[in-house]
């Protein structure tokens, strides 16, 4: 075949298997923390919130434990354009996953400067099904972005080697300052792209050109040492800056990392685990449980084993194959941040190899086109691509809902706390609240438990009216390594209904002492302000709810219904036109819209607002009883005002709300008999 006709083939083939391969995604639920990241998250809803991407108070908006800026502004944009479907936000990691193949296969073709390995590199990478994760998993999302700017700073890096060869000063600036900003971004996508300087010097060592090493055999010391730092400089410049940003200027002091006991013993396990993985990719988790303390048991010494051979390999291939060596150093170092040398919230996970699985891939492309190819050797690696490549599309299966999810995962993992707590989650939203709790007692005994377990335990008890047991529990999911808004705010809603607001004031406060920027508390606040009769202090909680959240239609209605109250119609009338803009069938906003135009005298549009709440909800005696005195009152329609007081009567739902609504009746008939 024609070698420019598949120069442009062969990448038009991968992008097509990439987002083949992901299809079957496209149409799964939002799962694991996409309900935190993205459903609960009303930071992303509008662009206001924006510049808060750039401040400290970004921790306690974004859901983010680490400035990942970048991550969020995708999530913006997802939300202005599908809001929350989530069909557009799988859509929307499908195309970057792709763009990121496509990148792959460009460092591969500028690494090999050869379009077979390139594209047998690439289609190893894009077939593996240990990549399923952070594609199907929205809120993992950053170790696509990071993988994207990595790999586009290192293309941008070799082509500023070959501009430095030829003396382009230009061309050489322009993509030295891309590379830089390339790098920036990642580093903003997630913190592991801090290995990217190590790996280009690594990268410039190993792979020096003639002149150059000709160039640096004769220069002295101190002018090796003057022009490394000054083309590096850069890069060095660039993570000092983020360094700044993430450890001082915008640290995060919020949220405190949830920290796994890790050892030696622990991670050579992880890692020996890892690399089987990418060899025989069976089975994989959502979630994988690893003892905090390992003896020495065989399979220690077997993953001790596998490791060593690996740095065997690699001592073999020290002087003989400079690609080989590379990519293995790719694989290692890019895993290291992972690795428990900083800690982290997960000893394993598969969204970790994202970026490391890209050294091996190319190890294994290089390895496998570097030798004599017998028809059994591609037929048996064609066979391994295809099998690869099913399991992509079984592991989207899998990853269709949180149910599916968990249910798979707790099969292969019950010693996993994570996985048993998820399951519970899943159970409680599908209404199962007994197999709910069996689960999260369950997973609270296990090792590696964490205490928002003990939340959602309080929560499944709440709604099977175990209250006491509830409040228990809420207060057990108190810790200083969580935010602890929820749980302040659970606690006084069940003061709140025990007649307690106090002490619902008192505990609504902690709340908001934990996490200020959480809209719903200010309005639960301002709802118990509201019902001991304080409505400025009510009003105020009620603005600075929509002030967080300007689409929070709940805190605009309840700022209404205190206007309105207060004899202030007007602002009433705007503060439920508010609420039924940013809620589409807003019962309580239609309703009290509807009194609202009849107290000013509208009677038309008030009727038309009280059927509208009827539309919503039609068995709500209340409404039928006002739209029944409206059309005696104002529209002098006596059948259409007993049709509606009749409807009253059927569904009021206590003997003295259909005595109230008869005694009605009674006036209007006896009116009625009266008149001449």
């Amino acid at each position: 075949m024609n070698a420019r006709y598949l120069k442009f083939v062969s990448p038009a083939i991968l992008i097509f298997l990439s987002g083949f391969l992901y299809l079957n995604s496209l149409h799964n639920d939002f799962v694991y923390d996409d309900a935190y990241i993205i459903k609960e998250n009303h930071f992303i809803t509008s662009l206001k919130n924006f510049p808060k991407l750039f401040h400290k108070d970004y921790f306690y908006v974004s859901g983010e434990l680490s400035y990942r800026p970048i991550v969020t502004i995708t999530y913006f944009i997802d939300h202005a354009l599908w809001n929350l479907k989530p069909f557009g936000y799988h859509l929307t990691n499908t195309v970057l996953h792709t763009i990121n193949v496509f990148l792959f296969f460009l460092f591969t073709k500028c690494i090999f400067k050869n379009l077979r390995q390139a594209f047998i590199a690439t289609l190893f990478y894009l077939s593996h099904p240990l990549l399923t994760e952070t594609v199907n998993a929205i809120c993992y999302r950053e170790d696509i972005l990071v993988s994207i700017f990595f790999l586009l700073a290192f293309i941008l890096f070799l082509k500023t080697k070959n501009h430095r060869q030829s003396h382009t000063n230009s061309h050489f600036t322009l993509c030295y300052f891309l590379s830089c900003l390339a790098y920036l971004i990642a580093l903003f996508s997630k913190e592991m792209a801090i290995t990217f300087p190590i790996l280009i010097v690594i990268f410039d060592l190993l792979f020096l050109s003639q002149n150059e090493k000709k160039s640096d055999s004769l220069a002295p010391l101190a002018k090796k040492v003057a022009r490394f730092m000054l083309f590096y400089s850069g890069y060095i410049f660039v993570t000092g800056v983020y360094i700044f940003l993430r450890f001082f200027a915008l640290s995060n002091n919020l949220k405190t990392i949830e920290i796994y006991p890790t050892n030696i013993a622990t991670m050579t396990k992880v890692v020996a685990y890892y690399l089987k993985l990418i060899f025989l990719p069976v089975p994989l988790n959502a979630d994988y449980y690893v003892p905090g303390h390992l003896s020495f048991t065989l399979s220690l010494f077997v993953a001790a084993l596998l490791i060593t051979c690996f740095v065997v390999i690699f001592v073999r291939f020290l002087r003989r194959n400079r690609y080989v060596i590379f990519f293995i150093l790719w694989f290692f170092i890019t895993l290291l941040p992972v690795l428990g040398i900083i800690p982290i919230g997960n000893i394993m996970a598969e969204r970790y190899l994202y970026v490391p699985i890209i050294g091996l891939c190319c190890t294994i492309s290089y390895s496998f086109l570097n030798r004599k190819l017998s028809y059994p050797i591609v037929v048996v690696f064609g066979v391994i691509l295809l099998c690869f490549q099913i399991g992509v599309i079984h592991r989207n299966r899998i990853w269709r809902n949180d149910a599916t999810l968990w249910f798979n995962t707790f099969q292969r993992e019950p010693k996993s706390a994570r996985a048993c707590g998820n399951l519970g989650n899943a159970y409680f939203n599908n209404l199962r609240y007994e197999e709910a709790i069996k689960m999260y007692r369950q997973a609270l005994a296990l090792e590696h438990s964490y205490p928002f377990i003990h939340f959602n335990l309080g929560a499944a008890y709440e709604k099977i009216s175990l209250v006491d047991k509830a409040i228990e529990e809420y207060k057990a999911s108190i810790s200083n390594l969580n935010d602890n808004t929820l749980a302040y705010n659970n606690i006084a809603m069940i003061y709140d209904k025990r007649g307690r607001h106090d002490l619902a004031v008192e505990t609504y406060l902690l709340a908001l002492k934990d996490n200020p920027y959480v809209p719903f508390v200010h309005n639960n606040l301002g709802n118990t302000y509201e019902y001991t009769g304080n409505k400025e202090k009510a009003l105020a909680e009620y603005r600075e709810a929509v002030k967080l959240d300007n689409n929070y239609a709940d805190a605009h209605n309840n700022m209404g219904a205190v206007y309105l109250k207060s004899g202030n119609v007007d602002m009433a009338i705007r503060e439920f036109e508010k609420a039924i803009y940013s809620k589409q069938g807003h019962v309580d906003a239609h309703y009290n819209l509807g009194i609202a135009y009849a107290s000013k005298g509208l009677f038309k549009e008030a009727s038309e607002e009280l059927k509208l709440s009827l539309q919503y909800n039609p068995n709500d005696y209340s409404v039928y009883r006002d739209l029944g005195v409206l059309y005696y009152q104002h529209f002098k329609d006596i059948d259409t005002s007993l049709y509606y007081l009749n409807e009253s009567i059927r569904l009021a739902p206590n003997l003295a709300e259909k005595e109230k609504v008869g005694n009605i009746i009674k006036s209007i008939m006896t009116a009625t008999i009266d008149a001449p």
